[in-house]
């Protein structure tokens, strides 16, 4: 039994979906694609009926959503990380 998840990319973007179906690719088979203006997840248990596919979709979205966020944590903390990174290299006395 397929389920079809269709999603926005204006709220979950490729990366994010990737990363979620890949933390789930032990339980599920998740086929990625786009129509329109949305991406599409066709989603299939690995393992029929060895548990529910409702509730390891549930946990899906869950992990989609974590996955979104840590992108969006990336990019606003980027910054301060670089700087870090610079300033501790800069104590090195590995430049050239």
């Amino acid at each position: 039994m397929t389920l079809r998840l269709e999603l926005d990319p204006a709220i979950y973007r490729l990366e994010a979906v990737q990363k979620a179906a890949y933390r789930f690719i032990d339980r599920l088979t998740i086929l990625i694609s786009q129509s329109g203006d949305k991406l599409i997840c066709e989603i299939d248990p690995v393992k029929p009926g060895s548990t529910a596919l409702d509730d390891m979709v549930a946990n899906f979205k869950r992990e989609l959503l974590d996955q979104q966020l840590r992108l969006q944590i990336k990019e606003e903390t980027e910054p301060a990380r670089n700087l870090i990174l610079a300033y501790a290299f800069s104590r090195t006395g590995l430049q050239g």
